[in-house]
């Protein structure tokens, strides 16, 4: 296995607005770098299961238990940069974890874990910070939840 990737351009940042401007150029560089011409297929039930295998079962990335009826195949890399429609691009995955992690580069998911941990850590710790931001990712969630019924109900 290769050794992680360091952020490298992550190490230079000494401020918030260096910090926005990365996650800025980051999202800018992958919307460049998108494949639009590339048809989706389906896979096979025996692309599945081999799929599914690769992990005995689990998400890879919560680690919650699948079955073959309810795991999403997350592609390695992306559909959209690229990625190939072959079982060793794949890997299972619950319907949030593939959900949440969309399209993203490995670069940008370590930043999103690295804010998310660093905000579950001042939501716990720092009343002041940490209520306003539990609130506001409450109240997101609401209107997501709320949009996704409207959705269920319109189909």
């Amino acid at each position: 296995m290769s050794a992680p990737v360091e952020l490298k351009l992550f190490r230079s940042i000494k401020t918030g607005k260096g910090f926005i401007k990365l996650i800025n150029n980051l999202k800018d560089d992958r919307r460049k770098n998108k494949v639009l011409t590339k048809k989706r297929e389906v896979l096979t039930k025996r692309q599945r299961d081999l799929i599914l295998q690769k992990t005995d079962s689990r998400c890879h990335i919560c680690g919650i238990e699948l079955d073959s009826g309810n795991f999403q195949a997350d592609h390695v890399k992306s559909h959209s940069s690229g990625g190939k429609h072959t079982e060793n691009n794949y890997l299972p995955s619950c319907s949030t974890c593939n959900n949440y992690r969309w399209h993203y580069t490995s670069e940008e998911i370590q930043i999103i874990l690295r804010l998310g941990v660093w905000a579950k850590t001042k939501i716990a710790n720092d009343y002041i910070l940490g209520l306003e931001m539990a609130n506001s990712f409450v109240k997101h969630e609401m209107g997501v939840r709320k949009r996704r019924k409207v959705r269920k109900e319109n189909v």
